[in-house]
C-alpha cells in the first residue's frame, strides 16, 4: 500500500511540473489573415485562400512576389508574412535570388549565340576549355553544349571537391574558383551515363555551361548576361552581382527558422544560378519567352523525351498534356525558392518568388504546389474564355 502511495506522489509530482512547464512556454499565435483587409490588393476570393493556407506555414519574415500573365496583361501581388500575420506588400521590385531559374538564362544566352552563328549547338565542349578533360566521352559519345543544356551530359550534379553541407550558412561555391573547377575536370570528373542518352539534373552542368560561354565570347559571365539578355528583353533589375544600390533592393533571404542568412555568390559556377532578379523583371522574361519565334523559342524545342508526359528544352523542362505543353523551371538556395510556368498557346504564365529557404523541409515542394494552385485556376478561364470566343 506504501509502495502504491509513493508511486502516485511521483506521478502527481511529475503531472503539476508538467503543468507548470506547459504554462510557461510561450503559447504559439494563430496566423492571422489580413489579405482582404487591403483594397489595392485586389485579390479575388479563390487567391486569397490559396495564398493564406501555403503562407501561413512559411515562417515570419518570408515574402512572396507574384507575377501573373495573361494574354497581353500583366498583374502583380505581394505577400508577406510579419507577426504572425499575412498582408499585402508591395515588392514587385524586390529582388530575389532565382537559383536554378538562371540554367534557363544561360540556355537563353547559348540560344542567342547559336542564333547568331557565334556557336554550333553540337559543339563538344572538349574544343572550349584550355585543360584536358579527364572524360569527355562515353561509349564514343562527347559531351556537348546541347548536352550541358539540357542534362543529358552525364556530368555529376556536384563537383566532387566542393562542400555540399548545405544546411552551413553562405555559398557553398563561394571559393569555388576557375583553379578548382579546371582540377575537379582535368583529375577527378567521370561521367555517369553516355552523353544524350539520359536527364540526370547536373548543377555542375548548367554552371559549366556559362563559364563556356564567357569563354567562347571573351566576356565575362555578367556582361553576357546583360548583352544577350537584359538589354534585348528590356531587364533593370536582373544581375550577379549584389553591389550597395542594389543592396537596397534585396529582399533578405532566410533560413528555415526564419534567420536571415547570406546571399549565395557561385563564382565561376554562376551560370548554374547566380543570378538575382525580381518578379517585374522576371514577367518581362517569361513574356519574351511566351511570344518569341526566334532564339527564345529555340530554348523551348523538345531535345530528349523522357518520360510520356515530360521533356526538356535548352534549360527548360516540359509537361506534356494533350495539346497543352507546360514549360517551367524551380530554383532554390539557402534563402531563396521559386517558380516559373508557362503555356504558349494560351498566354498565360506565372512567376513566384520567395525568400523561403529551399531547405525548409517541404517547404520547397509547397512553392510548386503554390504556383500551381494559382496559375491552374488562371490558364482554365483562359482557356475557357478562348472555348466561348470559337462556339
Amino acid at each position: 500500500m506504501l509502495t502504491l502511495i509513493r508511486a502516485i506522489a511521483r506521478a502527481t509530482s511529475w503531472l503539476l511540473l508538467m503543468v507548470i512547464v506547459s504554462c510557461s512556454l510561450p503559447r504559439q499565435q494563430p496566423v492571422v489573415n489580413a489579405l482582404a483587409d487591403n483594397d489595392n490588393c485586389r485579390l479575388d476570393s479563390i487567391q486569397v485562400r490559396t495564398l493564406f493556407s501555403y503562407m501561413q506555414h512559411f515562417p515570419n519574415g518570408s515574402e512572396a512576389s507574384i507575377a501573373l500573365l495573361v494574354g497581353d496583361s500583366t498583374s502583380f501581388i505581394g505577400v508577406s508574412r510579419q507577426n504572425d500575420s499575412v498582408s499585402c506588400v508591395e515588392n514587385r521590385t524586390g529582388v530575389f535570388e532565382i537559383g536554378s531559374i538562371t540554367k534557363t538564362v544561360t540556355a537563353t544566352m547559348l540560344a542567342k549565340l547559336v542564333y547568331d552563328g557565334v556557336v554550333d549547338l553540337e559543339a563538344p565542349i572538349k574544343d572550349f576549355l584550355p585543360i584536358t578533360l579527364r572524360q569527355s566521352s562515353r561509349n564514343g559519345k562527347e559531351v556537348t553544349l546541347l548536352q550541358l543544356a539540357n542534362h543529358t551530359s552525364g556530368i555529376p550534379k556536384e563537383p566532387a571537391n566542393v562542400s555540399t553541407d548545405w544546411a552551413r550558412p553562405g555559398s557553398p561555391y563561394s571559393s569555388y574558383d576557375e583553379v578548382r573547377l579546371y582540377d575537379y575536370l582535368s583529375n577527378r570528373m567521370i561521367l555517369q551515363s553516355t552523353p544524350g542518352e539520359q536527364r540526370e539534373y547536373s548543377n555542375l552542368g548548367g554552371g559549366l555551361l556559362g563559364h563556356l560561354l564567357t569563354r567562347i565570347t571573351g566576356k565575362p559571365y555578367e556582361d553576357l548576361l546583360r548583352d544577350l539578355v537584359c538589354e534585348p528583353l528590356g531587364l533593370r533589375n536582373t544581375f550577379v552581382t549584389l553591389d550597395s544600390g542594389r543592396m537596397q533592393h534585396l529582399v533578405a533571404g532566410r533560413d528555415p527558422a526564419g534567420k536571415i542568412v547570406p546571399n549565395w555568390e557561385l563564382n565561376v559556377l554562376a551560370g548554374g544560378g547566380g543570378i538575382k532578379s525580381t518578379a517585374e523583371d522576371m514577367a518581362k522574361y517569361l513574356r519574351a519567352h511566351m511570344t518569341d519565334t526566334t532564339y527564345c523559342l529555340l530554348t523551348q524545342q523538345p531535345t530528349i523525351k523522357y518520360t510520356e508526359h515530360n521533356a526538356a528544352g535548352l534549360g527548360w523542362a516540359w509537361y506534356i498534356n494533350g495539346s497543352k505543353h507546360y514549360v517551367s523551371a524551380t530554383g532554390g538556395t539557402g534563402g531563396y525558392s521559386c517558380c516559373v510556368i508557362f503555356e504558349r498557346s494560351t498566354e498565360t504564365g506565372i512567376v513566384l518568388l520567395t525568400n523561403v529557404s529551399a531547405f525548409l523541409a517541404s517547404k520547397g515542394e509547397y512553392i510548386v504546389k503554390l504556383s500551381r494552385a494559382l496559375y491552374d485556376p488562371l490558364a482554365a478561364s483562359r482557356e475557357s474564355a478562348a472555348t466561348l470566343r470559337v462556339n
